[in-house]
Order: C-alpha cells, then structure tokens, then sequence
C-alpha cells in the first residue's frame, strides 16, 4: 500500500480560491422531465477556479444535483464538470462571482441554470489594498477606514 503525506498550505501563503464552507453555491434548475411536464433539480456548484474560454471568463467546477420528476420522484443524481460565464465583482469580504446562465448534462437530461451569485473565498492580497490605499492617498482622496 502507498501512502502520500499531504502538507497543509503554510499559513504566509495567499489564499486560494478555496476555503472549507466557501467555494461551493447551492444551485437549482429545470429541466423537461422524461414522463413529461417540468423537472426540478437542486443541488451545488463546487468551484474548481477560473479560466478564460474564447475571451471570455469563466467558472470551472462540478455540478452536482438530484433530478426530481414532475411529481416529486427521483430519477436519480448526477454530476458533471463544467464551465459557466461568470463575472467577478469585488465586495468587502472578498471577491463575489455572478455564474450562469448555464445549461449542465445530468444523467442525459439537459438542466436549465439560471445565473446565481456565490463567494469564491479569495481576498485581494494585503500589498495590493496598500497600494490602492496610497493611490487614492496620492490622489487627495482619504484612505479607507480599516
């Protein structure tokens, strides 16, 4: 049997886009149920990070959720990798991601996204608030309360 040792990250490092309770959104969606009628599906995004598809920014991660039929049965639960568009803003605890509209493959049905808004857990790195806050200093502006 092998065994890896994985070290946990120093506590100097900056942060990734990962944190334990971050990093993953509950989502929901729709889709045309086999039976007929509207399906229902719930479930999480849990983001893996972001990369650029065609210029365009996007959110790399796993869709996972449980397919409902229209009358409340399961039909089963299903997960895929999958890129959305997505748009990053900055807010006060961190930076906030604004994914989809998406249409994600689970189990052979295609399931309906809509745009829904979740923390990606990074912060900006400490230098760089320095660096805006003596911009805006420069700039005769006051420096942000900390």
């Amino acid at each position: 049997m092998t065994l890896i040792a994985l070290h946990p990250r120093a506590d100097h490092r900056l942060p990734g886009p990962l944190f334990p309770g971050q990093g993953m959104a509950r989502i929901e969606g729709t889709f045309r149920s086999p039976r007929g009628g509207a399906g229902t599906m719930t479930g999480w995004l849990r983001l893996g990070g972001f990369v650029v598809v065609s210029g365009q920014l996007c959110a790399a991660g796993v869709f996972t959720g449980a397919l409902l039929d229209a009358d409340g049965t399961t039909i089963g639960v299903g997960s895929r990798r999958r890129t959305a568009p997505v748009e990053i803003t900055r807010t006060s605890e961190g930076l906030t991601a604004r994914v989809g509209p998406v249409d994600v493959d689970l189990l052979g049905l295609t399931v309906t996204v809509p745009a829904f808004t979740m923390e990606t857990g990074a912060r900006a790195p400490v230098a760089a608030v320095r660096a805006m806050e003596r911009r805006r200093t420069a700039r005769g502006g006051a420096p942000a309360p900390r």
